[in-house]
């Protein structure tokens, strides 16, 4: 959906790592492009429609109670994301030379949904958003899931402002034929109406192009033709990945030692963020050495 984001930044000094967050702002610089609204009621819960009428007078007289999601219409690349340790079976993988198209389920207003299978056996629906650095799922999803977070947290800037989730991995995430490994995932306790968003965490995986008449999404491999691979990834992907573990590792480690100084409450949750990407880390090392990616790339 919308490829315009608000920024937040997390001091963590000089890696400038960047943290997108859940929800856009005002961007009316196209005021006749399709739009989802998104506001947070009294009881905390966060609503999503695409009509603006919909929205309590209440909330639209604030201006500030409520924000504007656009969808992003062209093709993208990104920092690839996580990558599990597991050697995967290429038969019939997008992690060969072939592309997968995965229907895009339109819903008014001009937006998509995408079907998403999690961990090989949670069906949900996740709105279409590059412009979300993470996929973001709602709670109800994760108590599906079962997904136990390791105390990793991350701050987004919400609706209701700062907001610290959890943050997991998830084994699988699939859309049709094309599956990534131990993707990166926040759970939005707040997020109602909607399954949750499809982020760069798993869209970064790919070269993807979205195709708004015939309603698909193409998903390619990163490699280009004739490129040598190890286990469907360039060079440049596996470098690309442990340098955004690198700067990962060290930003938050950094943020977490200034949070401790500062006795901030969440400074322990900064930590086992630092650790959650150095464990991410440690099982792509591990999968570098099984497909004899050359040590240059690491």
């Amino acid at each position: 959906m919308s490829a315009r984001l608000k920024l937040n930044r997390v001091g963590i000094g000089v890696t400038g790592l960047t943290i997108v967050t859940l929800l856009i702002l005002f961007h009316f610089d196209h005021p006749g492009e399709a739009a989802i609204f998104s506001y947070k009621d009294d009881k905390g819960a966060i609503h999503f429609t695409d009509d603006v009428s919909k929205i309590p007078e209440q909330y639209r007289e604030k201006g500030e109670g409520f924000r504007k999601h656009r969808e992003s219409r062209g093709s993208h690349r990104t920092t690839p994301a996580p990558f599990t340790p597991e050697p995967v079976e290429t038969s019939g993988n997008i992690s060969t030379t072939e592309e997968v198209q995965v229907p895009l389920i339109p819903v008014s207003g001009g937006n998509f949904l995408v079907e998403i299978l999690l961990n090989g056996r949670v069906k949900a629906r996740l709105m279409l958003d590059t412009g979300a650095s993470f996929i973001t799922l709602s709670e109800e999803i994760g108590q599906k899931l079962g997904v136990a977070s390791s105390g990793a947290e991350m701050p987004f800037n919400t609706a209701g402002g700062e907001e610290w989730m959890p943050l997991v991995a998830l084994q699988t995430v699939s859309a049709g034929d094309a599956q990534s490994q131990l993707v990166e995932a926040s759970i939005a306790k707040h997020i109602k109406d909607i399954d949750g968003l499809l982020g760069m965490s798993f869209l970064g995986d790919y070269r993807f192009e979205i195709d708004r008449t015939n309603k698909l999404l193409t998903l390619k491999p990163p490699n280009k033709k004739g490129e040598t691979t190890w286990e469907g990834k360039s060079g440049t992907w596996w470098k690309g990945r442990f340098d955004y573990y690198d700067t990962s590792i060290k930003g938050f480690d950094h943020r977490a030692k200034q949070m401790q100084r500062k006795g901030h409450q969440k400074a322990a949750n900064m930590l086992k963020t630092a650790e959650f990407y150095k464990d991410l880390r440690q099982k792509l090392e591990d999968r570098a050495m099984i497909s004899g990616v050359p040590q240059k790339f690491h």
